[in-house]
């Protein structure tokens, strides 16, 4: 193992107080540290690349060192970004827990290193390990598919962009923060009675809201719009590269990647057919398009709904694809120069998507089978079900009960921009207003 490099990336070792120079540190001083992400102990986070995890990382060993009274020669960050051999995480990890006391790893994307729960499983099989924390990780679900370490003490925990909910905790009014911590729950039905009270707010709900439809969870974005008002094609070109390096490193072609991602962004919000996609975008047939698509789910950009037929996923049938934060589909509109005047609804039902789908599945391990969400398909499409739940979108300044399909579920709500009447059986609330309790 090279020592110098070891050595350069953990400045501390030599003056504790290097830490505080570190880029990413000062960016969170700067910013107020206003968004916190607690770190467990063996922990692996998996999430999509520049959503912040080296920040959480930097800013714990910040926090260890400078308040936490850590001993600076204690704690290892490294990062495998561009190593590709799994041996050398080994020797990361055992030259740096040679010795006496306790030893703090952080490591710092791992998950494109083949074979890399080789190394891991390894170590925590071993005596030594019982005298360090290991902090991981990585921007692909690829890999944990074939091994979650079972029987292991490490937990595996998705690192995502900031809902809307916790976006107006990290940067709302102190009032609205204690509102939405009150109200906020995991029960479907209280969500839904509890928007009344949160009605008061609505102002500076959806003034929030309106700058997160252009940043979306994505703290780079939201930070820069904040100071700029905007987000910059610079940072769009920052997070474009990053998808450019993970489609390479999942051995795919760019070149097919950004048809595929076109072809997403053409037919946003409405069913994909992948054969089309595939004609119209030169790729060979609809089966590449569908790896493209799969890998793109693994790197976190996009996600797909399916239709619902009686009570059945019907997973044969065309789907919807959307991508898993607002600033991804802002980001590749730009690069790619695509123009939607009307593209505003179409962006706000995505979030509504992905906000549905990670409230359906709060808590559950990466392991777990998830609780599907689904659209029905029929003579009047429901954009989305969940259980028993019928969610309709009509992003419209007036909206009226009977906006909602006339299909039949045992409990309707009708999202709206602006309209609020829970006094007929079909609930109509402001979108904003729902996605700040869930």
């Amino acid at each position: 193992m090279d020592i110098e490099r070891l050595a350069m990336q953990n400045p501390w070792w030599v003056d504790k107080r290097a830490i505080e120079n570190d880029s990413k540190v000062k960016k969170v001083l700067e910013t107020g540290n206003k968004i916190e992400f607690e770190i467990g102990d063996n922990t692996v986070l998996i999430g999509p690349r520049q959503l912040g995890k080296t920040t959480a990382f930097k800013f714990d060993i910040y926090k260890k060192i400078m308040k936490g009274n850590v001993s600076p020669d204690s704690i290892l960050y490294f990062s495998f970004d561009t190593t590709r051999n799994y041996e050398e995480i080994s020797d990361v990890i055992n030259t740096f827990v040679r010795g006496s006391g306790k030893k703090i790893l952080y490591l710092d994307e791992v998950s494109f290193v083949e074979d890399w729960q080789r190394a891991i499983k390894g170590f925590l099989d071993s005596d030594t390990s019982a005298k360090a924390t290991l902090h991981i990780t990585g921007s692909s679900s690829i890999n944990l598919k074939k091994e979650l370490m079972p029987g292991r003490k490490i937990e595996f925990r998705e690192f995502l962009p900031l809902s809307f909910s916790e976006f107006l905790l990290s940067f709302g009014s102190e009032m609205l923060k204690q509102h939405v911590k009150m109200h906020k729950t995991t029960d479907i039905n209280e969500v839904l009675k509890n928007c009344n009270k949160m009605v008061t707010h609505f102002d500076e709900i959806t003034k929030w809201f309106n700058i997160y439809i252009k940043t979306g969870g994505y703290p780079d974005a939201i930070f820069e719009y904040l100071s700029k008002n905007e987000v910059s094609m610079e940072l769009y070109d920052v997070h474009w590269n990053a998808f450019v390096s993970d489609v390479s490193k999942s051995n795919k072609s760019v070149e097919i990647a950004t048809a595929v991602i076109y072809g997403i962004i053409e037919s946003y919000s409405s069913k994909v057919n992948l054969s089309k996609i595939a004609q119209m975008q030169g790729v060979k047939s609809h089966v590449t398009v569908r790896e493209y698509i799969e890998s793109f789910e693994d790197l976190f950009v996009t996600k797909s709904v399916f239709p619902v037929a009686g009570k059945k996923y019907v997973f044969r049938k065309e789907r919807k694809i959307y991508f898993c934060d607002p600033m991804l589909y802002n980001m590749f509109s730009k690069k790619m120069n695509f123009i939607d005047s009307g593209s505003e609804p179409k962006v706000i039902e995505g979030i509504l998507f992905n906000h549905l789908y990670r409230f359906a599945n709060r808590g559950k391990a990466i392991s777990e089978p998830k609780t599907s969400i689904s659209f029905f398909s029929g003579n009047r499409e429901i954009d989305f079900i969940l259980g028993d739940f019928g969610f309709e979108l009509k992003w419209q300044e007036k909206v009226t009960p009977s906006d909602f399909p006339k299909v039949d579920f045992k409990v309707k709500v009708l999202l709206s921009k602006k309209t609020y009447d829970v006094k007929t059986d079909i609930k109509i609330i402001p979108l904003q207003i729902f996605l700040s309790l869930i």
